[in-house]
């Protein structure tokens, strides 16, 4: 891989970055890499969910075509891949050439008047505690199944450890071009999640008397009405990971969700 000579650095605005920031610059200057820019993510609602400023990043900056790396100064970071006890260590390599790239791809979301790119997944939410909402799915203008639940999660791939594993849908390897689709507690017993591929285009026809809340990626919400639609597809705009050489995702399973942990210690 090509060596890194300039680099931008975007940080959080909420959680504790000072220290981490100087340890990057410290070690960015003794490589001789250029820090072009240092910004501030100052969107409060970004930091609602973990690995928020990376995700944010990535939805307004894919478009340069620039690879992203992440530092995990939070908790979970599935996108966050230097830890901050080997960051002197491992930064250093990745600065030489010795990492491994990833590409991924990402959501396009639309109603009637705007069109969002999303990194991890689109809610649709009947706005309150334990509330049925209907609506039918369509995949290429065929009809999937018409809903009664709570709502509709469709991730990506890389979205199938956020919002759509914490209600129970499968988790899909990263690379994968494809969307995983999940009713929120359907009224029937057979609902089961789906995986399509992501070139098709998925649309949503809202048909319940009241409002629901649309959320993308958890810091975008909109209101859709009964009679509205939503198109889902596979952006174009596709984005670059830059990973350690070492990097395993069923590692980052086991260290992150815990995965074939003995239930009894």
């Amino acid at each position: 891989m090509d060596k890194i000579s300039s680099i931008n650095i975007i940080h959080s605005s909420t959680r504790d970055y000072k220290e981490t920031l100087k340890r990057c610059e410290k070690t960015l200057e003794e490589n001789n890499v250029v820090i072009k820019h240092i910004v501030a993510n100052k969107s409060q609602k970004e930091f609602k969910k973990l690995d928020a400023s990376m995700i944010g990043a990535i939805r307004d900056l894919c478009h340069l075509n620039t690879p992203f790396l992440g530092v995990n100064i939070g908790r979970l970071g599935f996108l966050t891949d230097l830890q901050l006890g080997s960051l002197e260590l491992e930064l250093p390599k990745i600065l030489k050439g010795n990492y491994q790239e990833e590409s991924r791809n990402l959501l396009e979301v639309s109603d009637k008047n705007n069109s969002f790119l999303l990194v991890n997944e689109v809610v649709l939410h009947s706005g309150e505690l334990a509330k049925m909402t209907s609506f039918s799915l369509f995949k290429n203008n065929k009809l999937i199944a018409n809903h009664k639940s709570d709502g509709l999660i469709v991730s990506s791939a890389t979205g199938s450890t956020a919002y759509m594993y914490s209600g129970g849908g499968p988790v899909l390897y990263p690379t994968l071009d494809v969307f995983a689709i999940m009713p929120m507690f359907s009224h029937s017993s057979s609902t089961r999640p789906l995986i399509i591929p992501a070139e098709d285009e998925l649309e949503l026809k809202y048909e319940h008397d009241e409002k629901a809340k649309v959320i993308l990626d958890g810091h975008n919400e909109f209101d859709l009405n009964s009679g509205d639609s939503l198109k889902i597809k596979n952006s174009s705009t596709r984005y670059r990971l830059i990973h350690p050489t070492d990097y395993d995702y069923f590692e980052a399973c086991r260290s992150k969700l815990y995965w074939g942990l003995p239930i009894v210690k």
